[in-house]
C-alpha cells in the first residue's frame, strides 16, 4: 500500500479499487503483483459451491490462533504448482520468499445500480508455519475426481473474522480412500519440489522456510518452521519433517513394488469443519500407517495417538474389522517403546541398512 490509499479489514471495494492499491490481475482468483509486491486472493462462496468446495475459517483454533482455508487455482483436473497452470498457486506458496504480502478478499455483492462485483477485505495473511497447504480430494469442473490444493492461512495483524465466513460443519462422518497417485503425483514440479530454500517470513527475519522433495521430483512434504528464538531447534524440526516425508515416500514405493494398492484416507467428522488426512493406508493388507521423522518416546506417542483416532473411522467393504495399525519410524526405538506398542496392538516398521524395511511385533 502506498500513499493515502488504504483498505481496512471489513471494508468493501470493487476489483478496480483493490487493483489500484494491491495491483495484480483484475480478473483472476489469485492475483500476484510484482510492482505492489503483493499476492491478492479472492474467494467467492457462490462460485466455490459450483465447483464443489468451500473456503473459510475453521471453527476449531489451536494455540497459534485461527486458520482460513483457501482453495488454490484450477477448475479442471488436479491442481498443481507446476508451469503456467500452477503459477497462481506457486505465487501463494512463495509469497514470503519473494518479499510479497498476502491479502484476502471475500465476495460481498455488486455495486448498487451497477454490475461490478464488490469484495470485502478480510486482512493480511501468511501461510501456516507447520502445514502451509494440504491436498484434498474433490470433483473438477467435469465432475471427475481430482485433488485440490488447500492453503492454510494465518491472519497477520488486524483482520475480520466474520461468522458468515466460517466453514459449514460436516453433516455426517465420512472416510474416503484417496489413491496415492492422486495425492502425491499431482504436486510434481521440478521448479517447486527440488532442493530447499531459506527466506524471511513477514514476522521474523530468522524464520526458515524449507521445501523438501523426494526422488523422481515428487513433492512429499512442505513445511516452514517459525521458532525465531531457537534457530537450532527450528533447523532440527525441519530435518525431522524431511525425514518423515522421505520415509513415507520410500515405504510407499516399497509397498507398490510388491503390488500393493497404497493411498490415504480423508476423514470428515460430523459437526466439525476440519478434514483429517492419514499418512498412509495399504488397501491390499488393510493396514493404516502413521510415520514420524524421529524414534523418540514423544514422537511415538504422537503417532500412536493419531492411529488410535484414525482407525475408528477407516472401514473397507471387504473387511468387517478396523485396519491394522503400524508406526513407521526412521530407526528402531528402545524396548520399552516396543512394549507400549504391543499393549495397543500396533506394529513397528523401520528401514534397514541394506535399503529394505524391518517389521516387528
Amino acid at each position: 500500500m502506498t500513499g493515502d490509499h488504504v483498505i481496512l479489514p471489513g471494508e468493501i471495494r470493487t476489483r478496480a479499487e483493490i487493483h489500484a492499491v494491491f495491483g495484480g490481475s483484475p480478473q483472476r482468483g489469485i492475483a500476484p503483483s510484482i510492482e505492489k509486491r503483493s499476492v491478492v486472493l479472492f474467494s467467492d462462496p457462490e462460485e466455490a459451491a459450483v465447483w464443489g468446495y468451500q473456503d473459510g475459517w475453521l471453527s476449531e483454533q489451536d494455540i497459534q490462533g485461527p486458520i482460513y482455508e483457501y482453495t488454490g487455482a484450477g477448475s479442471d483436473g488436479d491442481q498443481t504448482f507446476a508451469g503456467a497452470r500452477g503459477s497462481g498457486n506457486r505465487a501463494v506458496l512463495r509469497h514470503s520468499q519473494q518479499g510479497r504480502t498476502l491479502h484476502l478478499f471475500v465476495r460481498a455483492g455488486k455495486v448498487l445500480g451497477g454490475g461490478a462485483k464488490t469484495h470485502r477485505y478480510v486482512g493480511m495473511f501468511s501461510l501456516d508455519d507447520e502445514l502451509p497447504f494440504v491436498p484434498r480430494q474433490g470433483l473438477d469442473a467435469n465432475g471427475k475426481s481430482r485433488t485440490t490444493i488447500v492453503f492454510r492461512l494465518r491472519p497477520y495483524g488486524q483482520f475480520e473474522r466474520s461468522q458468515a465466513d466460517v466453514l459449514m460443519p460436516a453433516p455426517s462422518t465420512t472416510a474416503e480412500f484417496v489413491p496415492r497417485a492422486v495425492t502425491i503425483d499431482m504436486l510434481q514440479s521440478a521448479a517447486v519440489t527440488k532442493g530447499a530454500f531459506v527466506a524471511p517470513d513477514l514476522r521474523s527475519a530468522n524464520t526458515s522456510a524449507m521445501l523438501t522433495a523426494a526422488a523422481k521430483g515428487k513433492l512429499v512434504q512442505v513445511g516452514k518452521v517459525h521458532t525465531p528464538e531457537f534457530p537450532r531447534a527450528a533447523s532440527a524440526a525441519t530435518v525431522v519433517r524431511q525425514k518423515k516425508a522421505l520415509l513415507i515416500e520410500s515405504y510407499a514405493a516399497h509397498l507398490e513394488s510388491q503390488g500393493h494398492t497404497v493411498g490415504s484416507f480423508q476423514i470428515k467428522i460430523e459437526g466439525k469443519n476440519s478434514t483429517l488426512r492419514t499418512d498412509l493406508f495399504d488397501a491390499t493388507d488393510h493396514v493404516l500407517y502413521e510415520a514420524q521423522g524421529a524414534s523418540d518416546r514423544d514422537s511415538v506417542r504422537i503417532a500412536l495417538g493419531r492411529l488410535l483416532d484414525y482407525r475408528r473411522y477407516v472401514r473397507m467393504r471387504d473387511h468387517r474389522r478396523g485396519p491394522g495399525t503400524v508406526i513407521l519410524l526412521p530407526g528402531h526405538p528402545d524396548r520399552d517403546i516396543e512394549e507400549l506398542l504391543q499393549d495397543h496392538g500396533t506394529s513397528l516398521v523401520y528401514p534397514t541398512q541394506n535399503g529394505g524395511f524391518e517389521r516387528s511385533l
